[in-house]
């Protein structure tokens, strides 16, 4: 659906010179056309000039390369002509085949031993047809004898082949009747049923009478094959079909009224040729050729007899070098056609008496027109022409130019695909360009010699709505004369009542550009009047094009981009398809300019800001563009200095969407949230991003469109959280709108059943948009209450509205409280019950609804627990239950008084502690004595007896004899002692070593316990204090206190590094044992000095053998990290394998669906990268045992030698020690005290000096092991949605993740050793 626009014209005029212009030829490597001028009969000269490009030709337009006196060889010959003219662009020369036979070289820098001009080669028999393979390779002559003759580059021949009638007989070709009359089906009462490979009539491949008789030579675009298009003996015109060898391969099937004219299209399936057709209904077709020779469809030129007779008597074709582009070259005029979804649409036509035309050999939409006086040079833009796409005029309203055709289709009311169309405007001639008014209902478009101005009718889309509206079928038309030289070639509308017309500067001589405004007086008229003006522009202007929200209108110069007042100035643009864009309103410019470069970049202010580009739509939000890569990108438009490009990430990113292979952008639809785009067959298809979904939807609710919102949600299956995550305050301050604009309750009980407490725009649907991005965090606040709550806000706050609303929203308040979470179905058994009262209709439907969202045996315990027995029954009834099974219970329910009941009820759907309170009611205290100790409810029943003591002191004593028996003894214990009974109670805090309540309560017995008992408990105590929990210091207390042995308790403190405390016990004044302070703690010193010395060597003799071997073992990790995580790829084998490939999955391996680095690494390495791969593990994680998983976690605790959990068992090792060392501090430090105290001071200084030295040690194997760059940080670990831990298999990935991490953290800092000597 695109048109072909004229971007420039290049026009050189030769007046002045004496020799006609007879051959073009484009030097690819400058863009300039090189022209052959000559031989003519009164002066057989040739002459070759250079047409300089547009920037360069301000002096000359030409430039001469050489002349040379060419004289015709042939007698039958007024003057040489040339066949073919050819610029080699590997030799920097010219080759010049002339039908005199005469084979020329020239070069333009020729070396000292080489000629300028060199006739490198000469057929007496002169030439008829010359033709270079697209690779300049090979050169296909036809002689005028009738010979096929293939040359090399260096003009050497290779082959030489007879054109022979006898060539006919290589293919006997039989048609099938594809696509014909004759083989459809016509009714079971057809009264002959004919064969479909026999036809009606058999064609004979006569010429037409007016055959020029001339051979024409066409290569594949490959140069694997050529076409010869001959004539035989003046009464069969064949296509003969030759490989690069010069073997024949077919020749065609006989096609009556086949001319001259042949193009094999460069993609090498078609060969394209005219057929015309005198008896009947006179027409002129071009038809398509196989290989093979087999004909493969057609298409008509669409001229009248009289056209057919004058400007298409004689006609030419030949294709552009992508295929895209079919030139039909008449006498004095070329049209221009293209094809999509099977039909030929006439895009341009440019008009010039005696002219041939040549396309550039790489540029596809350039080439160059010429007659004997003046040569054209024209670039073309591919585009399509459409309204506009800003909203609310965004129709998607696209035109198609199809000769004297305008194809008009509104693809956001009517999608009709092509070639076919809603409507069908009709013009006298060809149309050349086309343009609309930004509302859509006023076009205009160009001929070659008219103006037509059209007002496109609009309908209400309904009745009595004015705010939708439609377009119909009816056009009203006005033509205009166009009086005027040069002509104009674009147009555009602006503000629905100007017309801009620009003839842009074509001459190099005079480059004046003109530009005319035709303005409709009176729009309301049925023929307004068109009031005529001209418009000053620069004198360079090459295309005029309107603002994207079509505001202003701006002129493309080689200097920049000007509006039309010429006061604002934007960068010049790298191509014709180029764009103006409105910036959102900001303190930069209003304005930028973006264009696509014919390279394939899109460029935005002269800067390059991406690269395979196939196209590009500008909306009033983003920039849109297709890559080659496939893929639809969005780019936010801001006022920002710089635009964000998102990466290639369709997977994470909404701004990136992958699509088909090929697909263009048609037009944007934002109103719709849809993106038409055009497949390379030429079908449409309708896509609807997720960011344009997501803007929309946004965008209805900061409206308060709440409904809008909402189908927009439903529609493209946008979560409906969204509608209370974008802005949770909004909805809530607008509550009642909300529903009044949902309105139906089908609707309000879809948006609460799909609650959820995750916010949706933080994870699913996070706004891309810069400013999205720096609002997040402001955004936060509005959000932030606990998540977990959200939903439960959300239903209560329905709840509170809907129940003011009439009867119809009781279903929705029923299923607010079934969504809450936990749900409250209390709540609703309730309301259905208060509904009994007011309808039973209502009822049956409000409690069908409820059964339908909750379990039915749920619903039924739960309404049996508020002892309703109807509402039970009700439920059942519902729950399409058996009466078999409730009603002998219900009945039997019925028949007990109401406290029995309850406690039956609750008994029976085991709520065990309710069930207590009933019998305690009922003042069955016995019974509820043995329903306690059956329920273990002890602490339940002792609150229900808080008031009456006798009863509450016998629970207490059955809850102490149960924690007895379940070994609980200080519990137990604690409860004897609350009931004074210390005579249980002491022996159960002794064996809790509870020393201190042990023997407190052994002191409060009554009578008093004899003092051999008491000291035999304290010695026990103490044993256990020193042997089970190496509590020296309380087993030194109790030695003091109860058992009167200063020195055992002197001794244990010693032991435990409380040598102070040990010299003050024994130098006590009324214990009389200073003496023993020499024997008892003098010795312990020395003893805790050995025992440091020892620990600290230890520490350093570890440290220097297990540093060395992690960085060892780092750097073995580093070189070759398969065969350290276990390869068993043999050295020079396998170093192109990739590493990154999980092995796949078995039955009979514990390593399925991993590889080497996902197994060991968890993914929660230093990288964020490696988490990507995480998933692997994920998959198979849930399919371990635990046999298996134990396995590996002795592997891991073992971390044995050589294996790949060695370094981690390193790393964890030297942690500990750094622990432990920080640990011994404070002993030390006591330990250092003792011994100066006691005057050991060499020895104090040795401990200071030992404890230097490993911190020193420790502090620089912290550093070693834990550098700065391989710690983990927080965000190396997997997350699901940016959340917390996931559920399922993602769940035992994340575990993982987080025990890997919580090895690899380093340990606190290493503690300062600082002691104040």
């Amino acid at each position: 659906m695109r048109n072909l626009i004229v971007s420039e014209v290049v026009e050189t005029k030769f007046d002045n010179n004496d020799l006609p212009l007879t051959a073009t030829a484009f030097d690819t490597s400058t863009g300039e056309v090189i022209c052959a001028f000559g031989p003519a009969p009164e002066k057989q000269v040739i002459e070759l000039r250079r047409c300089k490009s547009w920037l360069e030709a301000r002096e000359a337009e030409t430039t001469l390369i050489t002349s040379w006196d060419a004289p015709s060889p042939l007698f039958e010959l007024d003057c040489d002509r040339i066949l073919s003219l050819r610029y080699l662009h590997d030799t920097g020369s010219i080759c010049i085949v002339l039908a005199g036979g005469d084979l020329i070289v020239v070069r333009e820098k020729p070396l000292p031993d080489q000629e300028r001009i060199e006739i490198v080669g000469s057929i007496d028999v002169g030439v008829s047809a010359a033709q270079w393979s697209s690779t300049t390779a090979t050169l296909a002559i036809i002689t005028r004898a009738g010979s096929f003759v293939l040359m090399s580059q260096q003009l050497e021949p290779v082959s030489e082949v007879a054109l022979q009638r006898d060539d006919l007989r290589l293919s006997k070709h039989v048609s099938v009747g594809w696509g014909k009359k004759e083989t459809q089906f016509q009714g079971k009462r057809a009264k002959a049923m004919k064969d479909p490979t026999m036809p009606e009539h058999i064609e004979e491949g006569k010429p037409t009478p007016n055959d020029n008789g001339e051979t024409v030579v066409s290569w594949r675009g490959d140069g694997a094959f050529v076409a010869v298009n001959s004539t035989i003996a003046s009464d069969r015109r064949v296509i003969r079909v030759y490989s690069a060898d010069g073997v024949l391969d077919s020749v065609s099937e006989p096609v009556d009224g086949l001319e001259s004219a042949l193009s094999w299209r460069p993609y090498g399936n078609l060969l394209a040729g005219i057929k015309r057709t005198i008896e009947g209904k006179p027409k002129l077709e071009v038809v398509f050729f196989e290989r093979n020779g087999l004909r493969h469809g057609d298409f008509d030129l669409r001229l009248s007899e009289q056209e057919m007779a004058s400007f298409g008597a004689n006609i030419s074709l030949l294709w552009n070098c992508d295929s895209s582009i079919l030139a039909v070259v008449m006498l004095d005029r070329v049209q221009l056609w293209t094809m999509g979804n099977y039909h030929y649409y006439l895009k341009q036509e440019f008009r010039l008496k005696s002219l041939s035309l040549e396309w550039h050999k790489h540029d596809p939409l350039k080439f160059c027109i010429s007659n004997g006086r003046l040569n054209q040079s024209i670039s073309l833009s591919s585009k399509t022409d459409g309204g506009s796409i800003c909203p609310p005029f965004d129709y998607g309203l696209v035109s198609v130019i199809d000769g004297k055709s305008l194809k008009l289709t509104p693809l956001k009311h009517a999608n009709v695909p092509p070639p076919m169309a809603y409507a069908e405007v009709q013009a006298t001639e060809n149309i050349i360009s086309c343009t609309f008014s930004r509302t859509c209902q006023r076009l205009a478009f160009l001929t070659h010699s008219h103006l037509y101005l059209c007002k496109w009718e609009m309908r209400p889309a309904s009745p009595g709505s004015t705010t939708s509206i439609r377009h119909t079928t009816n056009i009203s038309m006005q033509k205009k004369n166009l009086d005027m030289f040069p002509r104009p070639t674009q147009i555009v509308i602006h503000n629905d009542d100007a017309v801009y017309l620009l003839a842009p500067s074509t001459s190099i001589s005079d480059p004046r550009a003109l530009c005319y405004k035709y303005t409709w007086v009176n729009t309301n008229a049925e023929n307004p009047e068109i009031k005529t003006q001209d418009i000053q522009i620069p004198l360079d202007t090459k295309q005029i094009l309107l603002s994207t929200n079509q505001e202003s209108v701006w002129f493309r110069t080689a200097t920049g981009l000007w509006d039309i007042s010429l006061s604002s100035q934007l960068p010049p643009a790298a191509g014709p398809a180029t764009d103006v864009i409105d910036l959102p309103s900001g303190p930069l410019e209003p304005h930028c300019q973006v264009s696509l470069s014919k390279a394939q970049q899109l460029i935005i202010n002269n800067v390059v800001k991406a690269t395979q580009v196939t196209s590009y739509a500008v909306t009033n939000r983003y920039i849109i563009y297709t890559t080659a890569t496939h893929l639809l990108k969005f780019v936010h438009l801001t006022n920002d200095t710089e635009l964000v490009f998102p990466n290639d990430t369709p997977e994470v990113d909404e701004r990136c969407r992958a699509i088909e292979r090929g697909a263009q952008i048609v037009t944007i639809i934002p109103s719709s949230y849809a993106v038409i785009l055009q497949m390379p067959r030429g079908n449409l298809e309708t896509i609807y991003p997720r960011i344009m979904v997501l803007s929309g939807i946004r965008e209805h609710i900061d409206s308060l469109e709440y409904r809008k919102a909402f189908l927009a949600c439903r529609n493209h299956q946008v979560d409906l959280n969204i509608l209370y995550d974008y802005n949770p305050e909004l909805w809530s301050c607008n509550l009642k709108k909300f529903v009044e604009q949902l309105k139906k309750p089908s609707r309000i009980d879809e948006f609460i059943q799909k609650l959820k407490d995750e916010d949706v725009t933080k994870t699913l649907y996070r706004d891309t948009s810069k400013h999205g991005l720096e609002n997040e965090d402001a955004g936060m606040s509005a959000k932030a209450v606990s998540a977990s709550s959200k939903v439960n806000r959300i239903c209560d706050a329905l709840i509170t509205i809907l129940g003011t609303k009439s009867a119809e929203y009781q279903q929705n308040i029923i299923t607010a409280h079934i969504c809450k979470k936990p749900p409250d179905t209390v709540a609703a058994l309730r309301l259905v019950s208060s509904l009994r009262q007011v309808s039973e209709e209502e009822v049956d439907l409000t409690i069908a609804h409820l059964c339908f969202l909750s379990d039915t045996n749920r619903l039924y315990d739960t309404a049996l627990g508020l002892y309703d027995l109807e509402l039970t029954l009700l439920v059942a009834q519902n729950a399409q239950r058996d009466p078999k099974e409730y009603m002998p219970f219900l009945q039997s329910l019925q028949a007990l008084p109401r406290l029995r009941r309850e406690y039956t009820i609750d008994n029976h759907l085991k709520r065990y502690a309710k069930a207590t309170n009933s019998l305690h009611a009922m003042d069955e205290h016995d019974e509820l004595e043995a329903y306690t100790v059956k329920h273990n409810l002890y602490a339940h029943v002792e609150d229900l007896y808080k008031h009456d003591a006798p009863h509450l002191h016998r629970i207490v004593r059955l809850h102490a004899d149960f924690l007895t028996s379940q070994s609980y003894h200080a519990a137990a214990a604690t409860l004897y002692e609350s009931l004074l009974d210390y005579t249980e109670a002491y022996p159960l805090y002794a064996l809790a070593h509870m020393w201190r309540e042990s023997l407190s309560c052994a002191a409060l017995i009554q009578p008093p316990l004899l003092p051999d008992r008491i000291r035999s408990l304290a010695h026990s105590l103490a044993t256990t204090c020193t042997e089970e929990s190496r509590d020296y210091r309380s087993a030194a207390t109790i030695h003091l206190d109860y058992l009167d042995d200063p020195v055992a308790a002197a001794e244990l403190l010693c032991k435990a590094s409380y040598f102070a405390e040990a010299t003050r016990v024994l130098s006590h004044p009324a214990r009389n044992l200073a003496s023993q302070v020499s024997n008892i703690v003098d010795p312990m010193l020395t003893r805790k000095f050995g025992e440091i010395i020892e620990l600290i060597a230890d520490c350093q003799t570890q440290l220097a053998s297990q540093v060395p071997r992690i960085e060892e073992l780092r750097i073995k990790k580093a070189e070759d990290p398969l065969a350290f995580y276990g390869g068993d790829a043999a050295p020079g084998e396998g170093a192109d394998i990739p590493d990154n490939i999980s092995l796949a999955p078995t039955d009979a391996s514990t390593q399925g669906g991993q590889s080497m680095f996902t197994r060991y690494g968890g993914g929660a390495g230093g990288s964020q990268a490696s988490t990507k791969f995480a998933g692997t593990v994920a998959s198979n994680m849930s399919r371990r045992t635990s046999k298996t998983k134990r396995r590996e976690e002795r592997k891991r605790a073992r971390g044995k030698k050589g294996s790949v959990y060695e370094e981690e068992y390193l790393v964890a090792s030297i942690a500990r020690l750094i622990d432990r060392v920080n640990g011994t501090h404070d002993e030390v430090r006591r330990l250092v005290s003792g011994l100066r105290r006691r005057g050991l001071r060499e020895q104090a200084a040795k401990v200071d000096e030992i404890m230097l030295k490993i911190h020193g040690a420790c502090e620089d194997a912290r550093l070693r092991v834990w550098p700065e760059t391989a710690r983990v940080e927080e965000n190396s670990i997997y997350h699901i949605n940016g959340d917390g831990r996931p559920n399922g298999t993602d769940g035992a990935l994340y575990d993982g993740q987080i025990d890997v991490q919580e090895r690899a953290k380093p340990p606190t800092e290493v503690k300062l050793w600082k002691v104040d000597m």
